[in-house]
C-alpha cells in the first residue's frame, strides 16, 4: 500500500535511556504510528540525506542544522507494529522519495503475515524529516568521547578505559 502523507515525522516518549521511538504519518485526520529503535531513526535520516544529495548535490539539507518542529507532531497513537527493515527509493518521474517500512517478522506461531507500508514523500518532506530526526536523536543521553556508548546520569564505566579510571 502506497501512502502520500501530509506529514511524515518522528518522535519519542519517555526519558533518555528509556525512550520509545516512533515514526508517524498523517493523511488528513488519519494518524499512522509505527514503533522503531533510535538507531533506525538515525539511519533513516542519514540515508535520506544521502539520497537528497545524490538527487541534487546542492540541496539545502547539506548545510542545514537539525531543528525540532513541534508543529509536525500529532498526539502519539498506539503503534500499528514494530518496524524491522526499511527501504528507500527514488521515482524521478514524480520526484518523490519512497520510504518502505516492514514489520518485524512474526514468530512462526503467529498466523498473521508481517505488515508493510510504503510512503511517497515530497523532497521537502524528506528534508523536514531529516532535520527534525537529527534534533530528536540528539536529545538523548550524551555519548562517551572514548567508546561512543551513552553516558547514564549516574555515571559511565567506559570499556575503553579498561577499568583504570572513570570518564568525567
Amino acid at each position: 500500500m502506497e501512502i502520500s502523507p501530509d506529514v511524515f515525522t518522528t518522535d519519542y516518549a519517555g526519558e533518555p535511556g528509556h525512550r520509545t521511538f516512533y515514526i508517524q504519518a498523517r493523511v488528513g485526520s488519519s494518524v499512522m504510528t509505527y514503533l522503531l529503535e533510535k538507531g533506525q531513526v538515525s539511519v533513516l535520516a542519514e540515508k535520506l540525506g544521502e539520497m537528497l544529495l545524490t538527487i541534487d548535490p546542492d540541496d539545502t539539507v547539506k548545510g542545514a542544522s537539525p531543528a525540532r518542529d513541534p508543529a509536525l507532531l500529532a498526539e502519539a497513537q498506539e503503534p500499528a507494529w514494530r518496524v524491522g527493515s526499511m527501504g528507500l527509493g527514488y521515482d524521478p518521474d514524480t520526484d518523490r522519495i519512497m520510504v518502505v517500512l516492514n514489520e518485524v517478522e512474526p514468530d512462526e506461531d503467529d498466523p498473521e503475515p508481517a505488515g508493510s507500508v510504503q510512503f511517497s514523500l515530497r523532497i521537502d518532506q524528506a528534508r523536514s524529516f531529516i532535520l527534525h530526526a537529527g534534533a530528536v536523536v540528539a536529545e538523548g543521553r550524551p555519548t562517551c568521547p572514548l567508546c561512543g556508548l551513552p553516558i547514564d546520569p549516574e555515571g559511565h564505566r567506559c570499556p575503553a578505559t579498561n577499568g583504570h579510571h572513570p570518564v568525567e
